[in-house]
């Protein structure tokens, strides 16, 4: 009852006001909190969920008996399970459904009620205070408003705030660029790869200061912030870590002296589960305030690490350093979620393909390539490459937008047949990213080098 009339109180107050209560709170309060509203989850998901009141049943759990994460052993929640039957997960009304790319291709489906969507908007917005977006400040929102949750959530989350913002959503960089005087825009926020093109813009055609830049939905490239700041005249770079499951943030970036994330302790419970000898693992998530599709234990497939003790900024918080890969075949890359079945799809349609193909994603300098490897006997080259351009664009015309407005270059390379199988097994999407000498994986018959019959810019 007591932490009930908490979330009630903590419900009215500012954004401010809000982030500053939850660095002044002894941390043993933000503790009970925690467990108790983990509790209350995993209770109500049992009396009003059929998919976690036959999962327990399985598992053998006994809700009322559940205290903290590592009572429920060894059940967990996937995506697998979210994409089979997303409505066995609702608890109550929904008014809302947000939809997310899965690595079968088939989206996810993930509901939430008003009341939910203003308590995130309400976290989240004190989210962006600790990260330094003031009450003066004016913001551009160039997040994605497509059935996608990031662009909603952050709109609302800056009118909770009181902030003047254009909800922009995910158009062509040029539209915010021209008018960045005009609103007298000094904070911009969308994919890292759009903001590298507003960034390329303005190194053109010259820039205005802005005070920041809060990115989202994919890894920002290291090498990508100093250019950023000098073009901007000193901007800041900061991140937030956010799914459609999660609802809103998962992790901010309070602080400038180090560059993973301070988790939301009060509206998530998180783990690091399989973790190897350097500590890192899978992320696993539970939702503590959600109601209408609570997700408990759910893998994200995003290999992060928990960092042990206080962060040198003083500010509270969980940490989990920056994101290493994921465990699945999914890629976040070119402004979107990619997953072998989609280039499946849009290859099928092209004619005299071997089945053997690959995509590769890398940078050149701050910029992202997107090479796609084919095996091909036919030699009319740039008919194939207009053919597989073709089929892209009418099966998924939100990655093609992307590469129009530059958020990536895309290279169609045609190769021999047998050139590029190895090994028994051909990895279909290879991330080279963000690859050092030190991290990246050994070389492999899978990785051997190809030879370059013809390159393409798309």
């Amino acid at each position: 009852m007591l932490f009930r009339l908490v979330d009630s109180i903590a419900g009215r107050l500012s954004p401010g006001t809000l982030a500053d209560i939850y660095q002044r709170v002894p941390e043993s309060v933000l503790t009970r909190v925690r467990h108790d509203r983990f509790r209350q989850t995993v209770r109500w998901a049992a009396r009003h969920s059929a998919f976690y009141r036959e999962a327990f049943r399985k598992h053998g759990i006994d809700a009322a008996q559940v205290r903290v994460p590592a009572d429920l052993g060894d059940f967990y929640t996937t995506p697998d399970d979210v994409v089979a039957n997303p409505e066995s997960f609702i608890c109550k009304p929904a008014s809302i459904v947000f939809e997310s790319s899965g690595t079968s291709g088939k989206n996810k489906q993930i509901y939430y009620d008003q009341a939910e969507l203003q308590a995130m908007s309400q976290v989240d917005a004190a989210g962006l205070r600790l990260m330094g977006v003031a009450p003066q400040d004016r913001v551009a929102n160039a997040f994605d408003f497509c059935m996608w949750i990031p662009g909603m959530i952050t709109h609302n989350s800056l009118m909770a705030a009181g902030n003047f913002c254009m909800a922009f959503g995910k158009v062509d960089p040029v539209e915010v660029y021209r008018r960045l005087k005009q609103y007298q825009f000094n904070v911009v926020m969308g994919e890292p790869t759009w903001l590298i093109r507003l960034t390329e813009l303005a190194e053109k055609h010259g820039s205005v200061p802005l005070k920041l830049f809060i990115g989202g939905a994919e890894e920002m490239p290291a090498e990508a912030i100093p250019w950023m700041q000098k073009v901007w005249q000193g901007v800041r770079v900061k991140m937030c870590y956010g799914s459609v499951e999660l609802g809103s943030a998962l992790g901010y970036q309070p602080c400038d002296t180090f560059n993973g994330y301070h988790t939301d302790d009060l509206s998530f419970a998180t783990e690091i589960i399989e973790p190897n000898v350097e500590g890192f693992g899978e992320l696993v998530f539970t939702t503590l305030l959600r109601r209408v599709m609570p997700l408990i234990r759910y893998r994200t497939r995003d290999v992060t690490r928990i960092i042990p003790g206080a962060c040198a900024c003083g500010k509270r918080g969980l940490c989990i350093s920056r994101f290493r890969g994921r465990r699945d075949e999914m890629i976040v890359a070119s402004g979107g979620n990619l997953y072998p079945l989609m280039f499946s799809n849009i290859l099928e349609h092209v004619p005299g393909l071997s089945g053997d193909w690959k995509v590769v994603f890398k940078l050149e300098g701050i910029r992202e390539i997107m090479e796609i490897h084919l095996e091909c006997s036919r030699t009319d080259h740039d008919e194939i490459r207009r053919q597989v351009q073709a089929s892209a664009t009418e099966q998924y015309p939100d990655l093609m937008k992307n590469l129009a407005i530059g958020i990536f270059d895309m290279r169609i390379l045609i190769h021999r047949k047998g050139e590029l199988r190895w090994q028994r097994k051909l990895k279909r999407m290879i991330d080279q990213r963000y690859q050092t000498e030190s991290s990246a994986a050994p070389a492999t018959g899978n990785d051997h080098p190809i030879g370059e019959e013809s390159v393409a810019h798309a």
